[in-house]
């Protein structure tokens, strides 16, 4: 009976902990208030499960494993949901009765988790000792729980015994339970992100850009599409080889970076062509953005291996709408980027679709030409 009631703590334990880290490394939840709380609660009904299922030692001795889905949480590092969890389990421990013992076993629970965060941050580079130490440590705050509460017999040492080598025992499974999981969704971060960023800039690429900008004219938000590429690249190339063509376009990437908002969507379409979406911003105020970041390319240094530094140039065709098609945008924005190439390269060209006209930014100056 004592192993058909460990098995079943066990796989209550293993499932809840898988549940709990699918939750926390969900991207689904909008709030992360919502996703913190949620979070909290479960790992707090978790160990109320592990409490009141429990393992029987003898006829008179129960023990349980209440404190595992702490470690779990202390493990993540996510210290919201570990209060909620704590106030939780603790409380629920009045359930039995509101005794010397109940508030004996409330205040063990805040010390393992406060004392889960001390070494979560000290141990935060090594998972697995770190997993260790977490257990080890709710195991001493139990220890000193049960001594308070039955003094120091042979009940309490039976007891310790138990709650130590099943304690252990699932801990250390529980952590690599823990820790594969961290692994394998790290990995597939990794893949995700490799399949999403172009490899060579760092930056999103077409099929990133395809499914980001796709349903913006059902929005109902204004949105600008800027189109880019370096002037004379081939030149670049052909002058000072591919490799060094291929410092040139990460660093142009790396300008566009720093230069562009955060929520922007910055991607690389192939060669040396970009293409930046910016939400909300007028004809003239996104002219002016679009002139920054050409402004800092041409005053940019880009370093070469093997030759001086060289400077280049950006030409910048832009889509200012509303209710458009992103494909319609697309086609408008290359118009755009081929207008500034004709007019002498080095500037920026704004298609107005509300207006219908497009407004060329020079380096100097700005004037208006009606399609």
């Amino acid at each position: 009976m004592f192993i058909v009631e460990l098995l079943i703590n066990a796989c209550i334990a293993f499932t809840g902990f898988y549940i709990i880290s699918k939750i926390i490394h969900s991207t689904q939840f909008s709030s992360s208030t919502m996703k913190s709380i949620i979070i909290g609660l479960a790992t707090g009904l978790l160990g109320v499960l592990l409490m009141f299922k429990g393992i029987q030692v003898n006829e008179s001795l129960r023990m349980d494993l209440r404190h595992l889905p702490l470690v779990l949480l202390a493990f993540y590092g996510i210290r919201f949901p570990l209060v909620i969890a704590t106030g939780v389990i603790g409380s629920s421990r009045f359930l039995f009765g509101v005794t010397p013992q109940a508030f004996v076993a409330f205040i063990a629970i805040l010390a393992i988790s406060t004392g889960m965060i001390y070494i979560h941050r000290k141990l935060l580079n090594r998972p697995f000792l770190q997993n260790i130490a977490l257990n080890v440590w709710a195991l001493l705050m139990i220890t000193i729980a049960v001594l308070i509460n039955l003094g120091f017999n042979e009940t309490a040492i039976l007891l310790l015994l138990s709650t130590w080598t099943i304690g252990l025992a699932v801990g250390v499974l529980s952590s690599m339970l823990t820790l594969d999981f961290q692994i394998l969704n790290q990995q597939v971060q990794l893949y995700k992100k490799s399949a999403e960023l172009d490899h060579l800039t760092g930056l999103y690429n077409r099929r990133v850009w395809d499914d980001r900008t796709a349903g913006l004219e059902q929005e109902g938000r204004i949105y600008n599409v800027l189109a880019l590429d370096i002037d004379h690249f081939k030149h670049v190339n052909d002058t000072y080889g591919h490799g060094n063509g291929d410092l040139v376009l990460q660093q142009f990437a790396n300008i566009l970076k720093q230069e562009t908002r955060p929520h922007d969507i910055t991607a690389r379409i192939g060669g040396e062509e970009f293409m930046i979406l910016v939400y909300d911003l007028s004809p003239q105020k996104v002219v002016k953005v679009a002139n920054r970041i050409r402004e800092r390319i041409a005053t940019e240094r880009f370093q070469l291996d093997g030759f001086p530094a060289i400077e280049v140039t950006t030409s910048i065709g832009i889509a200012h709408g509303k209710h458009v098609h992103i494909q319609q945008m697309n086609v408008l924005a290359d118009e755009a980027l081929y207008a500034a190439k004709q007019q002498g390269r080095n500037r920026t060209i704004l298609f107005d679709q509300a207006d219908q006209q497009d407004i060329a930014a020079t380096q100097s100056s700005t004037e208006t030409i009606h399609s």
